[in-house]
């Protein structure tokens, strides 16, 4: 079959394709996530204010179908390492972001989406970058470009990084099940002792239509204030734009929030995002006030049991990071990593430097693992 590529850079065009991309996007396992989708790359584009414009490279089949896309961003990027206590920037300059870890395909077209996409780019001698910010591995879509106009994959995350997930339930019973028994008596009873100690009506209440999404993002700013990541990645969860794409997001099923509420104040969420039968747990969250009482990890858990049952043989993502409740929670780990995909210029050389330095703070990182399990040996 033949294909024609060609590439949206303007939010009129985005806008125009909009449906026709959507079709793709809600095919099961054809979106790697919720930031694949139009709208959330429309909002990207509108919520900041730095010069980003869409990328979104769409292949269309013999019938003039589209077969898939590349949700992408164009940003004015640096890459950089910290070392010694000192960022030393790698490159500065124009990049494509990936939102995402891929294609948008189904599976019977994604090969010859990614290979009609990496051809597309290739062939575009301006575009020496492409970031990939957290991508299982292998990753087919920097493969691919790599095998095309002289690009290479760079890994950039100094230590490996694991992707936790739970495989698909049949129900929150048989979740359990597989669990120790010690372990699931001990999770089913820190959810009586919480509430317990909370007291008054604290109860988790559950946000997933349009018309809610205005108190939902109340709540979480209200709440999220009072988190320890606050200070680190400020928030304005009642922002415009992000109030219209959570309605829009809200009313096609794919955004899902737990707030646990007391007295009308929220003190935990558990915020996320449901595409192409994966949930992703995007963020989470507990009032510093009611830290003692655990109200955090037992609202993930009340949370996850209510998501399992209500859409059984789904599978829920809970990111990369080595977070206890993640290795608590999960039945399945993969390797991960955050990547470049870069054409070989003079301006790029600066990425030769992530190898040698990965090698030297792996080694440093496992001399003091060593160091401190002979001391507490």
């Amino acid at each position: 079959m033949n294909y024609v590529c060609s590439t949206v850079h303007t939010l009129d065009e985005l806008r125009t394709l909009r449906d026709e991309l959507v079709r793709v996007a809600e095919l099961p396992g054809a979106a790697s996530g919720v930031v694949q989708h139009p709208d959330w790359v429309e909002y990207e584009v509108v919520s900041r204010h730095d010069g980003t414009v869409p990328h979104v490279v769409v292949i269309r089949n013999g019938a003039g179908q589209v077969a898939g896309y590349v949700p992408m961003l164009a940003i004015d990027h640096t890459a950089g390492l910290d070392l010694a206590g000192r960022r030393v920037n790698l490159y500065r300059g124009a990049a494509l972001r990936l939102l995402g870890s891929g294609v948008v395909a189904s599976e019977s077209e994604r090969h010859a989406v990614e290979l009609m996409a990496s051809l597309q780019l290739a062939g575009d001698t301006g575009i020496c970058v492409v970031r990939i910010q957290e991508t299982d591995l292998p990753n087919r879509f920097a493969k691919a470009l790599s095998g095309h106009g002289g690009f290479r994959t760079v890994a950039a995350n100094l230590l490996d990084q694991v992707h936790w997930s739970i495989e698909p339930q049949a129900s929150s019973e048989s979740w359990l099940a597989g669990m120790g028994k010690k372990q699931r008596t001990d999770q089913l009873q820190r959810v009586g002792r919480a509430y317990r100690k909370l007291g008054g009506d604290a109860a988790m209440h559950v946000f997933d239509t349009a018309d809610e999404m205005a108190e939902y993002c109340r709540l979480m700013n209200e709440v999220y204030a009072r988190t320890w990541h606050h200070e680190d990645l400020p928030t304005d969860w009642e922002a415009p734009e992000r109030v219209a794409l959570f309605r829009r997001l809200a009313d096609a099923g794919h955004l899902i929030g737990h707030v646990v509420v007391l007295d009308g104040r929220p003190l935990a969420y558990v915020h996320g995002y449901r595409i192409g039968g994966t949930y992703l747990v995007d963020d989470l969250g507990y009032d510093e006030e009611v830290a003692k009482v655990g109200i955090g990890s037992v609202a993930v858990f009340q949370a996850i049991r209510a998501l399992i049952d209500r859409f059984p043989g789904e599978r829920i993502s809970f990111g990369y990071g080595d977070n206890q409740y993640k290795r608590l929670l999960s039945t399945r780990s993969e390797p991960c990593a955050s990547l470049y995909v870069v054409r070989s210029t003079r301006a790029t050389a600066g990425f030769h430097m992530y190898a040698p330095v990965r090698w030297l703070f792996r080694g440093l990182h496992r001399v003091r693992a060593d160091l401190r399990a002979r001391r507490e040996g």
